[in-house]
């Protein structure tokens, strides 16, 4: 009999929490959210901040900005987030860029918006020549005016290829091994694969272990920090945020005012384990604490730039606009968020969390899009409340 009413005193510990929720009626979470939301008065990049001049004084004391993205091609999503880029640099004096990107190929980009370059070198590795092109011509007409130590920097989270590096490498350290330099050429003289084989893999290892002993300049030190991390990487999702997390902390310690600006997926910078592992923002959070300021993005329905994968097993479609409809079912946030009174606004999470309605809503974890590189998964069940601390929800998109 004890065992028995133990086990029902459990069951309902589980069942009151979905209970209590099911009390607020979509009407009651609508006009709740209808209370607290600010339109977006535009997506685009060039007007007027007056719609989002409220956060000089809610960003003005954190040190690390996260812009989430809910997918990697929207056009929307990127044209905004290169928004609060211009906001951030422009008002609140960010120096500082890190991109969810290679490392060597954003060297590339960051020479041309500091005039060291009359044109951008295209490297493997990132996507944002192609995302946010009008963003980079925007930061090469800010930093034209100013003077070196004022100029705003861009910069890579990772390597993510070997070519871009052993190049690097190559130019940067004269006095390397003959056997040292022969394996880095030999392997950029093939055709560019991104693989990399055992014997390339055990003399680059060796590489590192010499190159780890002498004297070279910070940056050396971290070209060969970042080179050591993508061999022991091994695909490994946890390990690659950890790196890419310390990558961040190198970046801030070394950047003006010690304040950075973080561009990476939601499933990243998010403060919790939104995929089961250890994330950056877990990390970051942990290092951080409340300097820490995670802007997410999400949007309802529209079509999406991504790799098609039409069944698990299936060989990939390919890169191509993707249809992703509207939330059907009270099981994702984008259902109640596509019925406000504006089609695009903005969510302050503190000031929602002060309705009690609201409070329990974005605690509770519902279905919320987020779509990497492939078409599916959709969405991942997550509470906002407990990842973000600011939401940017479009209700349409275009692919980019």
């Amino acid at each position: 009999m004890l065992k028995q009413n133990l086990i029902l005193f459990l069951a309902l510990l589980l069942i009151v929490p979905s209970q209590t929720f099911a009390q607020h009626s979509l009407s009651e979470i609508v006009n709740s959210l209808n209370e607290v939301i600010k339109p977006i008065e535009s997506l685009r990049a060039d007007t007027s901040f007056a719609d989002i001049n409220f956060l000089k004084e809610t960003l003005k004391d954190r040190e690390l900005i996260a812009l989430g993205e809910v997918t990697h091609g929207s056009a929307e999503i990127f044209d905004y987030k290169d928004r609060l880029v211009r906001f951030l640099v422009a008002n609140l004096g960010y120096k500082s860029i890190a991109f969810e990107s290679d490392f060597i190929a954003i060297e590339q980009i960051d020479n041309y918006i500091n005039g060291k370059a009359d044109s951008i070198v295209h490297l493997p590795g990132t996507a944002v020549v192609l995302s946010n092109y009008s963003m980079i011509k925007w930061l090469r007409k800010y930093n034209s005016g100013l003077k070196d130590p004022d100029k705003v920097h861009m910069y890579g989270m990772e390597l993510r290829n070997y070519s871009n590096i052993f190049k690097k490498l190559l130019a940067e350290i004269p006095g390397l091994e003959k056997v040292d330099r022969e394996l880095m050429e030999a392997y950029i003289a093939k055709p560019f694969t991104g693989k990399i084989t055992k014997e390339e893999l055990q003399g680059t290892k060796s590489m590192i272990a010499k190159l780890q002993t002498i004297q070279l300049s910070d940056i050396n030190r971290h070209y060969i920090e970042m080179l050591s991390q993508t061999i022991s990487y091994k695909g490994k999702s946890s390990i690659r945020d950890s790196y890419m997390a310390k990558n961040i902390t190198w970046l801030k310690d070394r950047a003006k005012d010690k304040k950075i600006i973080i561009w990476a997926h939601n499933g990243h910078v998010g403060k919790t384990s939104i995929y089961n592992y250890t994330n950056i923002g877990t990390q970051l959070v942990e290092l951080y604490s409340s300097k820490y300021y995670v802007i997410g993005t999400d949007f309802n329905s529209g079509e999406v730039n991504v790799n098609v994968r039409i069944a698990k097993n299936k060989r990939l479609l390919g890169f191509q606009p993707y249809y992703y409809r509207g939330a059907q079912s009270g099981k994702w946030y984008e259902y109640y968020f596509n019925q406000c009174k504006y089609k695009n606004f903005i969510l302050e999470i503190s000031s929602a969390s002060k309705i009690p309605t609201l409070d329990q809503f974005l605690k509770h974890p519902f279905i919320m899009k987020t779509i990497g590189a492939l078409s599916s998964p959709e969405g991942t069940k997550l509470s906002i409340a407990k990842n973000f601390d600011l939401l940017i929800y479009i209700d349409k998109t275009k692919s980019i």
